[in-house]
């Protein structure tokens, strides 16, 4: 869809990231997921390579690029290696909240440096996640200051990032979004998850110790913060969906290359039915979640609601690329159940996407919810 209206600068960007992953991604995928970090230097290229500042305004010192081509770029880098997919957006989401609610003292002091600074969003705690409404961490208004106190887990980037926008209880039922900083006194790092999958990715704990913000720092109006919640995660599902293809993407070109190679018996692999149903199955899911979280770029960028639809392609391209991969595994067959293979991480990195920014039950939920609505 995207690539038959791409204007020339977005086609530019295109194909520079297809050579970037292809150069410094790709090669160092399995290298990657074995480290269970990137490989030295990559962090620093896509610095260097204006991937931080992609959606940030000229003023900002970005590139001002719109959410068809970020959600292009995630799939090609994605393709490569899903974590640094996954790590560009929880960057681009959390930018997405600052440009939208913030207000113009805190864009001044902070969106500049994005360029080189990755940002996270900050929702989850040991006594909440899909529900945001349990979490505990607390913001305390004292003269014209904010005192922030909690514990935020599983944060994507933790650990990474040097800005967070986080979700606290700013009064009885009523929750609001602020703005910290690493070098605040009272923040700290706490413990980095050892997930399964999508290892590239740091996965991390921000304690917040009695840290004071002024009333610039708060995101949004009071009250807002389930809002902006809720539209972090939105903005994120669309990219979601976007890495799930380009992990499809990865698993399709590994089964397919090696259906040509191989023989059973004399009778060559991409004869046998059974293995053209594999090969069909995995070309059409990643086509159907491309087209889907495509739809939900375009009525972003067109500024229509794309939450049903943003949903849509992470839930279904989460349990696509599990199936995906499963089905390249069965072709390579012992080959593919090998962790000489990056099939066995390809399954792996998609299974996190069936629960991060939302269980795909809460998905289902929302989707039905939304059918009812119309």
């Amino acid at each position: 869809m995207f690539d038959n209206t791409f204007t020339p600068e977005q086609q530019m960007l295109h194909q520079m990231v297809k050579d970037f992953t292809a150069k410094e991604v790709a090669p160092f995928d399995m290298a990657i997921d074995q480290k269970g970090d990137f490989t030295d230097g990559l962090f620093q290229k896509l610095i260097d390579n204006g991937f931080l500042g992609l959606t940030l305004p000229e003023e900002y010192g970005g590139a001002a690029f719109d959410p068809i081509a970020t959600a292009t770029t995630i799939n090609d880098l994605a393709y490569g290696n899903a974590s640094v997919g996954v790590t560009l957006e929880g960057h681009y989401k959390t930018l997405d909240q600052l440009m939208k609610y913030g207000n113009e003292n805190i864009q001044k002091e902070y969106l500049d440096s994005a360029n080189h600074r990755i940002f996270a969003f900050s929702n989850t705690e040991p006594s909440g996640g899909s529900n945001p409404t349990g979490i505990s961490s607390t913001a305390v208004k004292e003269g014209n200051k904010w005192i922030i106190n909690g514990d935020k887990v599983m944060i994507t980037n933790g650990g990474l990032a040097e800005v967070y926008i986080i979700l606290v209880k700013s009064g009885e039922n009523e929750f609001s979004c602020f703005l910290i900083d690493k070098d605040m006194p009272g923040f700290s790092f706490g413990k980095r998850e050892d997930f399964i999958g999508l290892r590239g990715t740091p996965v991390g704990e921000v304690v917040m110790n009695n840290i004071e913000v002024s009333e610039d720092h708060l995101i949004g109006k009071r009250g807002q913060g389930l809002e902006i919640a809720d539209q972090a995660h939105d903005d994120a599902r669309i990219l979601m969906g976007a890495v799930l293809t380009g992990i499809m993407e990865h698993a399709l070109k590994i089964a397919s290359d090696y259906a040509k190679q191989r023989k059973a018996l004399d009778t060559p692999l991409t004869d046998l039915q059974v293995i053209q149903e594999k090969i069909a199955n995995i070309a059409i899911s990643k086509e159907l979640t491309k087209l889907v979280y495509q739809q939900a770029a375009i009525r972003k960028q067109n500024g229509q609601p794309y939450m049903e639809e943003a949903a849509m392609a992470k839930t279904f391209g989460s349990r696509s690329a599990v199936k995906a991969g499963d089905d390249a595994l069965q072709v390579l067959a012992g080959y593919g159940y090998s962790r000489e293979y990056p099939i066995e991480h390809l399954i792996r990195d998609a299974r996190a996407l069936e629960i991060a920014e939302g269980t795909v039950e809460k998905m289902r939920t929302a989707i039905a919810k939304a059918e009812f609505e119309k």
